[in-house]
């Protein structure tokens, strides 16, 4: 019985109840992702002070966005954040802002809908990733210089131009491969417990 079949036999509160915890639980899974992707270090190339290279965590927030919906994407990000920040370095870092911005992109990629089988959702999904990497560049820039009180042209060496060179190539290149993987996934383990 596939997830269409069993929500429609559902009345509508226990159809809410339901599609309440898929969100949730994609949003879990999507957290503990994004640590084991924040633990394997991606090499990149340094051109003076822009670094060049991919991150796919962030790819991994605006799949989980593209894929469930804006919650879930804000959820996966702002957990992966924490969850990362709690196992790396052992504190949370700015109350929580930086995660915060994370799950932006992925909020921000949740609010469109995407046809994850058709080749130009997948082009406007690259698109929208990229409009939420800025999104989450600006406002982890904002943060930056007005809750931590850092310097402006810190701000701007340090984080907004690695989060957006590093992360449009991520999102644009990385997000559309994550989304057919994650399709493939859920219709061949679908097909599977079928059958």
């Amino acid at each position: 019985m596939s997830e269409t079949e069993t929500t429609e036999t559902l009345s509508e509160p226990l159809r809410e109840k339901y599609m309440i915890q898929q969100t949730i639980i994609v949003a879990v899974f999507g957290a503990f992702l994004y640590l084991v992707f924040e633990m394997i270090p991606m090499p990149y190339l340094a051109v003076s002070i822009i670094p060049l290279g991919l991150v796919p965590s962030l790819a991994l927030v605006a799949t989980i966005g593209a894929i469930r919906g804006p919650i879930a994407g804000l959820l996966s990000g702002y957990i992966g954040v924490l969850l990362a920040n709690l196992v790396l370095n052992g504190a949370i870092v700015t109350l929580t802002l930086y995660g915060l911005a994370i799950g932006v992109l992925g909020f921000v990629v949740g609010i469109g809908t995407y046809d994850i089988t058709n080749g130009r959702s997948l082009i406007k999904l690259s698109i929208i990733s990229a409009i939420g990497v800025v999104f989450t560049a600006l406002l982890s820039a904002v943060f930056g210089i007005f809750v931590e009180g850092a310097s402006t042209i810190a701000v701007l060496a340090l984080q907004l131009i690695p989060n957006l060179t590093l992360g449009i190539p991520s999102v644009i290149l990385l997000t559309p491969l994550f989304a057919r993987i994650w399709y493939w996934a859920v219709e061949k383990f679908a097909l599977s417990t079928a059958a």
